[in-house]
């Protein structure tokens, strides 16, 4: 039995409403993002780039889109997301 776990809807460029997740880094290939929500982090640990950092108090309400380079990290929090497939 497979069990979907939470970003899982997301990876597969269906539309998720999450609390609070990490989304490993992609050492392969570059990905999209489209977010919308408080909270977004693309964030590369072992260089400790940010490329994209928003904080909102008030969130968004249209999806945005976002380039996530290989090898970078995305958080999010209070946020509705997809990837580009």
């Amino acid at each position: 039995m497979y069990v979907i776990q939470r970003g899982d809807a997301a990876l597969a460029s269906r539309k998720e409403k999450i609390s609070t997740h990490y989304f490993p880094p992609d050492d392969t290939n570059e990905r999209t993002i489209w977010f919308k929500g408080y909270y977004l982090s693309i964030y590369n640990k072992q260089t400790e780039d940010y490329k994209t950092y928003i904080d909102n108090e008030v969130a968004t309400t249209e999806f945005e889109k976002y380039k996530v380079p290989t090898g970078y990290t995305v958080y999010v929090r209070r946020a509705r997301v997809y990837f580009e497939v």
